[in-house]
């Protein structure tokens, strides 16, 4: 389903959409992702190298079909180049008011407003969903998503879980757990 196309800084316009597993089936647009991922691999919880092409491949397709995931993605020239995710408690009576997000962008349009963009339509898509607080974590030196989730988009850092993360030189490092209030009702007044 087309959201809207999106004008980068550098004039080049991006489409975003919510994605399907068709997307991903289209034009060997999963192993193309999956390729870049590996790129940005530094900070993500799961690695894409090409071992694990195959099994990412099948976990997408399970996450995909469970109701309460909602894939939003940038799409540039017929491939996918941006992917945001939100997962709902949708079961969860104690927890059903939390949504919990999660973004990667190809490096050839990190710093182009399209992380923002696509966050604040994941903040929508929650609202629309009855969400309350969306969540995420990163790993502590990715100065890319401090900025952009604290910074920018004033997401709260909650706390931290030590040794949260491995890098891929084999040191430790911690997960900064963050949050946002996407509820005006629920703002500390």
């Amino acid at each position: 389903m087309e959201i809207e196309d999106f004008k980068l800084k550098d004039g080049r316009i991006v489409n975003i959409k919510i994605l399907t597993m068709d997307d991903y089936d289209a034009d060997n647009n999963y192993e193309y992702v999956h390729d870049w991922l590996n790129k940005v691999n530094e900070f993500l919880a799961l690695e894409f190298d090409k071992e694990n092409l195959e099994t990412n491949k099948t976990n997408l397709r399970f996450l995909m079909s469970k109701e309460g995931f909602i894939m939003i993605g940038g799409v540039y020239n017929g491939k996918i180049i941006a992917t945001a995710n939100l997962e709902l408690n949708l079961n969860n009576k104690k927890m059903g008011h939390i949504g919990k997000f999660g973004i990667s962008i190809h490096p050839d349009f990190h710093n182009q407003g399209l992380g923002t963009r696509l966050l604040q339509i994941i903040e929508q898509q929650a609202k629309k969903k009855g969400v309350k607080k969306i969540e995420a974590a990163y790993f502590l030196g990715n100065v890319s998503a401090e900025k952009l989730y604290v910074e920018k988009l004033k997401y709260q850092i909650e706390g931290r879980r030590k040794f949260g993360g491995k890098l891929k030189d084999g040191t430790y490092t911690d997960r900064v757990l963050i949050g946002k209030i996407i509820d005006d009702s629920m703002k500390e007044k």
